[in-house]
């Protein structure tokens, strides 16, 4: 179930962003306590779980298929009437309230929960995947189920574990073209033609998505509320680290929902006329 793209309205309380497993978790509560939100999410919601031939960690569904589970949970979500809105963001401005910028539009919310990784955006797609540890071959190899093309630069000596289905380039990048959207990676000796580059570090910018947020060991750096650095900013699932596990997800979606929502009690509660002396 989707939501048409114009549906979206200016102002929400809370978006979050991302369909998978925490992404939904914390809808569904968010859902239960009555609160404007809006759930952002790819054409394919959890492609990782899809892909799983058995799932065997799942409280009360022992042996189940990664895919039936995804059906379920996307069957819960629309039992409880929870559309799930095709929208990628690309920038977020600090808040609050936050401003959530797409390609065609761009809205607010109060709070936002950040439950998302960009690989299903590259379905079918070449990307190019710049890595300076090891761990960037599990994400290499993951995209290889779901792009056309993947190529894999290490700024390291020693690989591991990289799939025979991802090329492996030499060299250092120099720069990436193209008019409005990635097209091309500098190779300096050769040029990727990709519609997609990762670039994959010890500590990644906090600019990608939003100025000032911070990340720790490629990931973003949160307490055990789910908070992020900056207030009202929530992150849950595999964006926030190791252990990537399916329940750890579902967990931080539920955790975060709930911390949103005493967010945004906390916004209401304040006195609109307290007068704050600067000395």
């Amino acid at each position: 179930m989707s939501e048409d793209l114009h549906a979206l309205k200016d102002h929400y309380e809370l978006a979050i962003i991302g369909c998978g497993p925490a992404g939904l978790s914390a809808a569904l509560n968010a859902k239960i306590r009555n609160r404007d939100f809006v759930l952002l999410g790819s054409e394919f919601c959890s492609p990782k779980l899809s892909k799983a031939p058995q799932v065997d960690n799942w409280l009360g569904f022992p042996e189940i298929g990664g895919e039936e589970l995804r059906q379920r949970f996307l069957d819960h979500v629309k039992e409880k009437d929870i559309p799930i809105t095709p929208f990628k963001v690309t920038n977020i401005y600090p808040g609050p309230p936050y401003t959530l910028m797409g390609k065609e539009k761009s809205f607010e919310a109060d709070t936002i929960i950040i439950a998302t990784c960009d690989g299903p955006l590259y379905k079918d797609k070449k990307v190019a995947i710049i890595s300076y540890n090891q761990e960037g071959e599990d994400e290499a190899n993951y995209m290889a189920n779901i792009c056309s093309k993947v190529y894999y630069i290490p700024y390291y000596s020693e690989i591991l574990k990289l799939d025979p289905r991802v090329e492996i380039k030499k060299g250092k990048a120099k720069k990436i073209t193209g008019d409005q959207k990635v097209e091309q990676l500098d190779l300096g000796e050769e040029q990727l033609i990709v519609d997609g580059v990762f670039i994959l570090r010890d500590t990644l910018p906090a600019e990608q998505l939003v100025s000032g947020l911070e990340m720790e060991e490629a990931a973003i750096k949160v307490n055990h509320k789910l908070e992020t650095s900056m207030p009202g900013l929530y992150a849950a699932g595999d964006c926030t680290g190791q252990p990537y596990q399916l329940i750890k997800a579902a967990g931080e979606g539920g955790t975060a929902a709930l911390q949103a929502v005493k967010y945004l009690d906390s916004l209401k509660s304040a006195d609109p006329h307290e007068v704050v002396s600067i000395h």
